[in-house]
């Protein structure tokens, strides 16, 4: 593995990255030098910050450890791995995105202090959302792609979100502000599920991903899909539905 990254060779050994470090600083081994990153990605609430700030929510985490900067990890399936590039190059990163053949997935992580902080500050593990992201409907679509799903049942369109209940519940009021109303929060095995089929779900699709400007290629393409129908069976009255 020479010239490896010690995030690749921990993925590969299935121990931490900082057990690889640890092994190499103990055997002399030189460590290359700091990579690249913008920690002030997330100061500023723009639409792709939100989008990037929803998706941590629901597909990431973040590790702390004394004596360390805190870690801020996201792992995804290997089909999804163009995503991960594309939140690598969002914050300015050249740290590696490992992949781990041993169950098809991939996984990225940085080391920041301010990164971490301001994702608690903004209610990463707190009950409590900032306005601003709860009232975004790019952080919501970013939740959706790292926790929900899009798609159809039973010939209607269907758009479920799953996650802690005080975060479905901010999702819950950010539907009804826009006129998707009488959902409900539901207990769902360890967590909480809310969710709708036929119109509702249009609505929350279109609300989420309609010119989104960046998105989960897989569940974008398939608003689309869905949306694209629904275009299709709708009267010719000169206006979108």
């Amino acid at each position: 593995m020479a010239g490896e990254s010690s995030t690749r060779i921990a993925a590969a050994f299935k121990v931490s990255d900082m057990a690889i470090l640890g092994v190499l600083r103990g055997r002399g081994v030189a460590i290359r030098g700091k990579h690249s990153l913008r920690e002030g990605a997330f100061d500023d609430l723009t639409a792709d910050a939100a989008y990037w700030i929803g998706f941590l929510f629901a597909d990431g985490t973040i590790h702390f450890r004394e004596g360390l900067k805190p870690q801020i990890g996201v792992g995804l399936s290997k089909r999804d791995r163009e995503h991960l590039v594309r939140l690598r190059d969002f914050l300015g990163s050249t740290h590696a995105i490992s992949d781990i053949s041993s169950n098809q997935s991939c996984i990225f992580t940085v080391r920041s202090e301010r990164l971490a902080n301001r994702l608690l500050a903004l209610g990463r593990y707190n009950d409590s959302i900032d306005r601003g992201l709860a009232t975004s409907r790019h952080f919501w679509r970013g939740v959706m792609d790292g926790d929900g799903s899009v798609g159809e049942y039973g010939g209607k369109a269907q758009a479920r979100l799953f996650g802690k209940r005080q975060l479905l519940e901010a999702f819950n009021e950010f539907l009804a502000s826009h006129g998707v109303t009488g959902l409900s929060v539901r207990p769902h095995k360890s967590i909480h599920v809310i969710g709708t089929t036929g119109k509702p779900a249009m609505k929350i699709i279109h609300l989420l991903y309609n010119d989104a400007p960046t998105a989960l290629d897989r569940k974008a393409d398939r608003a689309r899909r869905i949306l694209a129908q629904e275009a299709s069976h709708a009267p010719d009255s000169g206006q979108a539905s």
